[in-house]
């Protein structure tokens, strides 16, 4: 791996984006070269264009690998970056999302008091899991999971989850557990529907080809973790919420409700409107008997 030299350009804030970074990258979109930005970035480089990404804002590192092992190696050579910042951001490339959005996410970390969280998908972006696309109806919904796609991580449980990351080019399994590291875990991990961002691309196509030419494989790194650590099948649920009006919600039930509701009405917005029924019906029926299990995992070296 490849560093730059020179510092990042305002170490005052408190507030870091990493991405890991293909020639194709959105991350120029974001509003980090805006004097009045609220964060740092960091390009984690993975491709072989020595001239891109160069500018004074984008602070490009260099190195080959998927996003997680990618992500651990910048950190565990530059661990003062953990003590530097207080929250970390960590998106795909291929985000389309805006300054204020990623500014009002960071805020909201810290109001919270978070210790992971992500944006809502918008409902014509490419996704894996239905629960994480927008409910119109809430501003933010606590919930038990949160995926590898765009997790914004205190630093602290970053530094915890690290160890996780030395291995994985793919993440699978890591959702499962970033979660669960503290001794309580209730309440600290989010969705923020009311600051959607769009996943622009098909989910997983370089990771595929980039791990089949290592002679490994997403689910295998998954399968790993799970049996070290004990997990079952990844599938979020909503445990609670607060609506556009201020309003609890503490009814799994009528959360799923709500959910399913708000999804059908705007189903002609889905990208990915195939098995869209079978999907809600998967839905309501986790969100009402799905068991959660947020106890603590301690990460094991």
């Amino acid at each position: 791996m490849t560093v730059e030299s020179r510092p990042l350009a305002r170490a005052a804030r408190r507030n870091l984006v990493i991405v890991r970074a293909g020639n194709n990258s959105l991350h120029q979109g974001w509003g980090a070269e805006n004097p009045q930005c609220e964060f740092d970035l960091i390009v984690s480089y993975y491709g072989s264009d020595p001239s891109i990404f160069r500018q004074p804002h984008e602070n490009r590192v260099d190195y080959k690998g998927g996003k997680w092992d990618g992500i651990h190696a910048l950190l565990r050579q530059q661990p003062e970056l953990l003590d530097r910042y207080r929250y970390v951001w960590l998106p795909d490339d291929d985000i389309e999302a805006d300054r204020a959005t990623i500014e009002a996410m960071f805020e909201n970390m810290h109001r919270l008091g978070l210790h992971v969280a992500q944006p809502a998908l918008t409902l014509d972006s490419y996704y894996s899991h239905l629960p994480f696309l927008r409910c119109k109806s809430f501003e933010f919904r606590f919930i038990d999971k949160i995926e590898i796609m765009a997790p914004c991580l205190r630093a602290d449980v970053l530094a915890k989850a690290l160890p996780l990351f030395e291995h994985s080019m793919s993440g699978f399994g890591i959702d499962s557990l970033w979660t669960r590291l503290a001794a309580q875990n209730y309440g600290t991990s989010a969705v923020f529907d009311a600051l959607p961002v769009r996943h622009t691309r098909p989910v997983g196509t370089h990771l595929a080809l980039e791990m089949l030419k290592s002679g490994r494989t997403a689910e295998a790194e998954h399968d790993q973790l799970a049996r070290r650590y004990r997990f079952g099948e990844f599938f979020p649920v909503s445990y609670e919420a607060v609506d556009r009006k201020g309003r609890r919600w503490r009814s799994r039930p009528m959360i799923g409700l709500r959910m399913v509701a708000d999804y059908f009405v705007d189903r002609k917005t889905f990208r990915q409107a195939r098995r869209l029924m079978e999907l809600l019906w998967r839905l309501l029926r986790r969100q009402c008997f799905k068991p959660i299990d947020l106890s603590q995992i301690v990460v094991k070296p």
